[in-house]
C-alpha cells in the first residue's frame, strides 16, 4: 500500500505545473473570529474557506444567516478535531504526519520568500514612472528561441556589434521554420525577464531585444513589430495601474532577490545521478505517468479516497520499485540518497514538473529536474528552520488548518461508520446532515461549550461571495490554499459559547 501511495504522489505531481509563484502579500493583522480552547479560527481563515473553496448549496449566499451556518460549520470542524485527541489511528501514520510536515515546511518557505526576497524591495519611483508609462501598451512581437547559451552569446555579438537583421540571424541558426509572432500584454504571465525586459521602458519599433535568458538554458530573441496602447483616463485607473505596476515590478525584483538566496544556499553543491538506477526507476514510472490525465484522476481516486483496486499497471509497478529501494540514486553534498530515501521525501514534497506536458522523449530529463527542485527545497527548508520559521504564528495556524480538517474528516467518518452511515452520506449527504450530523454538532457544542467563544461583530461586518471557486497555488508540492469545506452542519443559531470581546 506504501509503495501504490508513493506512486500516486508521483504522478499528482505531474500536474502541477512550474512558475515560480509566490504569496507574496504581507499578512493580515490576525483578527480572531473564533477560539475553541487552543484552536483558534482567524477571520482570514473564515474568508478563505468561504471563498477559496466551493460552499454548499445550504450557506452558497452572502446574506448574513449564510455567514453563519458557515461559521457554525468551520467551528464543528475544530470540535470534531478535538473529539478526534492527538492519539489515534490516523495519527499514527507515516503519511499523515508527513504530510503535515510537508505542508509546514512549503509555509515555511514561502514565508521565507516574503521575509527575506519581498518584504526588503524598495522601488525606485522613477522606475516606476518608467514601467507605468509603458504598462498600457500590448505589443505584438516575433520571437525565436537558442537552446545554447554560446549561440546565444554569437547572436548578441551579431545584434549588437554587428547590426544584423533579426531575420537574418534566424535563419543563421538554421531554423526552417517561420519566425513565430504573439501579443504581449502587461498582464500576460510571461517569464519575468521577458517581461521586464519589453516593460522596464518604452521600446521602439522594430527594436531587436535579447537574447534574454529565459530559465532551463533557454534564450529568447524578440522584435517589436508595433503596439497598441490603452491610457488610463480617469484618476481611479491611474492609481490601479500604478498600483498594479509597483506590484509587478516588486514581484520582480523578489523573484530575483530570491534567485540569489538559493544560488547561496546551493553554492559549491552538485548533485549526480546513478545512471543504473534511474534508468531504472525512468522506465518503472513513465508508463504510469504519461498515462491521460482522465486515467491517472481515476487512479488518484483509487489510490488516496479508497476506491476499489483495479489498475494493474499500478500494482505491477508497486513490485518492481520494491526491488529498487536499497538501490543509490543520487549523491549530492557528500550524502547518499537511494530510492528509499527519495520515496520517503516525495511524501514530504511532492514532485513538481517544470512543464505541465511533454512527449514521452522527454520524461527523463523532466524527471530528473523536478528531482533537482526538490532537492533544492530540502536546503532551502534547512535554512528556513535555522530561522525559526516553523515557529511563526502564520506558519503554525496554516498547519493547524489543514492537521484540524484531516482530523475532522478522520472523527467523522469513525462517527458515521459507527452508525452504519458512510453509505447514507455518500448517497445524499444533505439528509445524513440532518438526521445524524446535526445532532451530534448539537451535542458537542454543548459538550465543549465553556471552551467556545465567537466574535459575532467581526462576522456581521464580514462579507461573502456567491462565487464558486478553487484558488490553487502554482509551482508548489501542495497547490491547494485551503481544505475542502466541512460538510457537517446546516444549523443557523449560534446558541452556545460565549461572545468574544
Amino acid at each position: 500500500m506504501l509503495r501504490r501511495s508513493f506512486l500516486a504522489l508521483l504522478f499528482l505531481s505531474l500536474l502541477l505545473p512550474h512558475c515560480g509563484k509566490k504569496e507574496t502579500k504581507a499578512p493580515p493583522a490576525e483578527t480572531l473570529i473564533a477560539r475553541i480552547g487552543e484552536r483558534t479560527i482567524s477571520l482570514n481563515e473564515f474568508i478563505r474557506r468561504m471563498e477559496y473553496t466551493p460552499r454548499p448549496p445550504y450557506c452558497r449566499g452572502d446574506d448574513y444567516l449564510h455567514r453563519k451556518i458557515a461559521l457554525n460549520s468551520l467551528i464543528a470542524e475544530k470540535l470534531l478535531a478535538l473529539e478526534a485527541g492527538e492519539q489515534n489511528a490516523l495519527t499514527r501514520t507515516e503519511e499523515f504526519q508527513l504530510y503535515l510536515q510537508g505542508r509546514k515546511e512549503q509555509a515555511m518557505r514561502q514565508w521565507q520568500y516574503y521575509e527575506e526576497a519581498y518584504q526588503p524591495v524598495q522601488l525606485d519611483t522613477a522606475e516606476v514612472k518608467a514601467a507605468y508609462e509603458a504598462a498600457g501598451r500590448k505589443y505584438r512581437i516575433a520571437h525565436f528561441t537558442l537552446k545554447d547559451s554560446s549561440l546565444a552569446r554569437q547572436v548578441r555579438q551579431q545584434v549588437q556589434e554587428q547590426g544584423r537583421a533579426f531575420e537574418e540571424v534566424h535563419l543563421g541558426t538554421g531554423a526552417l521554420e517561420s519566425i513565430p509572432q504573439r501579443e504581449v500584454e502587461w498582464n500576460s504571465p510571461e517569464h519575468p525577464a521577458i517581461h521586464a525586459a519589453l516593460y522596464a521602458k518604452t521600446r521602439a519599433q522594430s527594436e531587436v531585444i535579447g537574447p534574454i535568458a529565459a530559465g532551463d538554458g533557454a534564450y529568447v530573441l524578440m522584435k517589436v513589430l508595433g503596439w497598441t496602447e490603452t491610457l488610463p483616463l480617469t484618476d481611479t485607473q491611474q492609481q490601479r495601474q500604478w498600483q498594479q505596476v509597483s506590484e509587478r515590478l516588486k514581484e520582480q525584483k523578489a523573484e530575483a532577490r530570491y534567485d540569489q538566496l538559493i544560488a547561496r544556499v546551493m553554492r559549491g553543491k552538485r548533485l549526480d545521478f546513478a545512471p543504473q538506477t534511474f534508468r531504472r526507476l525512468v522506465g518503472i514510472v513513465a508508463p504510469y505517468y504519461l498515462k491521460s490525465n482522465a486515467a491517472k484522476s481515476a487512479a488518484l481516486q483509487q489510490q488516496l479516497w479508497g476506491a476499489p483496486e483495479n489498475s494493474e499497471l499500478l500494482q505491477q509497478m508497486s513490485a518492481k520499485l520494491d526491488a529498487l529501494l536499497a538501490e543509490p540514486l543520487f549523491q549530492i553534498d557528500g550524502q547518499l540518497w537511494t530510492v528509499r530515501d527519495f520515496e520517503r521525501e516525495v511524501k514530504l514534497h511532492p514532485l513538481v514538473f517544470r512543464k505541465t506536458s511533454f512527449a514521452a522523449g522527454e520524461f527523463a530529463e523532466q524527471l530528473r529536474l523536478a528531482i533537482v527542485d526538490m532537492v533544492r527545497d530540502r536546503y532551502l527548508t534547512q535554512e528556513a528552520y535555522k530561522k525559526g520559521y516553523d515557529r511563526v504564528p502564520e506558519v503554525q495556524r496554516y498547519t493547524g488548518m489543514w492537521e484540524d480538517n484531516l482530523l475532522f474528516l478522520y472523527q467523522q467518518n469513525e462517527y458515521l461508520k459507527a452508525h452504519g452511515r458512510q453509505e447514507a452520506f455518500k448517497q445524499d449527504f444533505m439528509k445524513v446532515i440532518a438526521t445524524d450530523l446535526n445532532p451530534y454538532v448539537d451535542q458537542l457544542q454543548r459538550k465543549y461549550h465553556a471552551l467556545i467563544e465567537i466574535n459575532t461583530d467581526a462576522l456581521e461586518k464580514t462579507p461573502a461571495t456567491r462565487i464558486d471557486m478553487v484558488v490553487t497555488q502554482r509551482g508548489v508540492p501542495f497547490p491547494v490554499v485551503v481544505p475542502s469545506f466541512p460538510l457537517i452542519t446546516t444549523d443557523h443559531q449560534l446558541d452556545y459559547g460565549r461572545k468574544m470581546h
